[in-house]
């Protein structure tokens, strides 16, 4: 379980990094054309498509993670990686990193450090009944929001979309010893690439019309409280392993979710910091020398 937290951690801090940079790539295009067109451009800019490798290979750490520690947990621990994520940044453009921000870093650390202890860990098991009512359900309030157009509602319905991915992951994970090959062409399977396809499109448009820190912070929550929620009512998993201390693995994932706001905002800072100091820098581009006239 330690393992797949740590891949969780990493795997969030690498895809925070990789949303900074499609942000900051989609953030390039001024013009009035449709989200659609914005989009279809960005896949000719190299800085997206830098963000685009990032997120990739972070989804792909999550997915082993998801497959071998419990999802509620996982998805807390995902919605850390901030912690990780803008000290990186920091050092990364040489960014100063603030007290407020160092609070919020160290606040989501002892968050995450009290997670694990007292953890129930149960037999990995799934109703597929309660599983299949949370993805319909999921998916209605998920297709509203992005109809209804802003930021924070496309972001929202991007975080329903993940988070019911990351559950359709766990499903296919919980079938694989028993079915093997067979179990990656389940339903599931199909469940998990069109909820992660459906949440890229949400998010990539969130990004698109809007500032990067409400788009990552509802996004990151939506995805945490989704997961937890089918962690807990499908997969049958526990805060704790007596009321105490699902009281408190309760308040300290409150605690991460409340600071993911401040640290998707110091990321932004760092990123735009970075940008105007190159915007300033003197060229380095040798002077061409003056033509003398023929004599």
């Amino acid at each position: 379980m330690i393992g797949g937290l740590l891949l969780a951690l990493v795997s969030a801090a690498v895809i925070n990094l990789g949303f900074l940079l499609q942000h900051r790539g989609l953030a390039r295009d001024a013009s009035p054309a449709p989200r659609a067109g914005r989009l279809r451009r960005a896949f000719a800019d190299p800085t997206w498509l830098s963000g685009q490798a990032l997120g990739w290979l972070g989804f792909g750490l999550q997915i082993m993670a998801v497959a071998i520690a419990p999802l509620s947990l996982v998805q807390a621990f995902a919605a850390g990686g901030l912690a990780l994520s803008v000290p990186l940044a920091a050092g990364i453009f040489r960014h100063p990193v603030t007290r407020g921000q160092t609070v919020a870093v160290l606040a989501i650390a002892a968050g995450l450090a009290v997670l694990p202890v007292g953890f129930s860990t149960g037999s990995d098991r799934i109703s597929s009944g309660s599983l299949i009512a949370a993805m319909a359900i999921g998916t209605v309030i998920a297709g509203a929001l992005g109809r209804m157009g802003g930021v924070a509602a496309r972001a929202a319905a991007a975080g329903i979309f993940y988070g019911l991915a990351d559950a359709a992951i766990k499903a296919v994970s919980l079938q694989w010893p028993a079915h093997g090959m067979a179990g990656l062409v389940s339903g599931w399977s199909a469940v998990a690439a069109t909820g992660t396809f459906a949440g890229f499109l949400c998010f990539q448009s969130a990004l698109a019309e809007g500032a990067a820190v409400p788009a990552i912070s509802v996004m990151t929550a939506g995805t945490a409280l989704v997961a937890l929620a089918c962690g807990l009512g499908a997969f049958g998993e526990s805060l704790g392993a007596d009321l105490p201390a699902s009281l408190v693995h309760g308040f300290a994932i409150a605690v991460v979710l409340a600071a993911v706001p401040a640290l998707a905002a110091a990321q932004t800072t760092i990123v735009q910091a970075a940008d105007h100091r190159r915007e300033r820098a003197p060229s380095r581009a040798r002077p061409v020398p003056a033509v003398q006239p023929p004599r």
